[in-house]
């Protein structure tokens, strides 16, 4: 899929000397989805070009279209909802850790980074170089293993976000990882465009659609450097 410079947002921040890094993907209704999921629409109602008083859109597509959280509540009924997650959760300081050149991210090379306990993560990987030229789904995306989770997990993360569709394998309809981080009330943060931003310590602000009982929600989702 070619995306344009301006759906690869950056801007200057409020803070002097610092960056704003836009990660959220250009909604449309040729975004890809996921395998089996109906197609997302955003169908024009009326407008102000036809004559019309005013311009109205409507949307159908699943909660977890485009760049979007995962509540726990996805996979189990009794961790959070969207609507329940709190905002320190959805805010702060994250890190962005860049792991090129594999299919699967595993526990012996998260050892190799140094991850910070309590706070958030965000994985940079060859799946970012898909949006370039990628007009479809790719299976062979990047994703955790379960031993990787099990780190994040003994790391305390709050949350854990990846440049594709899954933090998942596409092979692992079980969805083993999703289950190790969600059954903590970790939370998931998919189909994010890294693109244009370096493995480094940034903030992070997560604003998901606040969906009552959601068990996902589209998000914006900036950086501050």
């Amino acid at each position: 899929m070619n995306i344009s410079p301006d759906e690869r947002q950056t801007g200057m921040s409020p803070v002097p000397g610092s960056q704003i890094f836009d990660l959220t993907m250009n909604l449309h209704s040729g975004f890809p989805v996921w395998p089996g999921d109906a197609p997302g629409i955003i169908e024009k109602i009326s407008s102000v070009k036809k004559g019309q008083s005013f311009t109205s859109s409507n949307i159908r597509s699943s909660l977890h279209w485009g760049t979007h959280i995962d509540a726990p509540y996805h996979l189990f009924e009794k961790k959070w909802t969207v609507d329940q997650i709190p905002l320190d959760v959805l805010m702060g300081e994250v890190q962005v850790l860049e792991i090129p050149r594999v299919k699967r991210i595993t526990a012996a090379q998260l050892e190799k980074q140094a991850i910070r306990p309590n706070s958030r993560i965000l994985f940079k990987t060859r799946n970012s170089n898909f949006w370039n030229d990628s007009h479809s789904f790719r299976r062979d995306f990047t994703a955790l293993t379960p031993d990787a989770a099990q780190i994040l997990v003994s790391l305390n993360i709050k949350m854990v976000g990846i440049d594709y569709f899954s933090l998942d394998l596409y092979d692992a309809p079980e969805l083993p990882v999703h289950r190790i981080l969600y059954q903590k009330n970790i939370v998931g943060l998919e189909l994010l465009d890294l693109r244009k931003v370096v493995a480094g310590s940034y903030q992070l602000i997560c604003l998901p659609l606040k969906i009552r009982g959601g068990d996902g929600a589209p998000a914006r989702v900036l950086l501050i450097e």
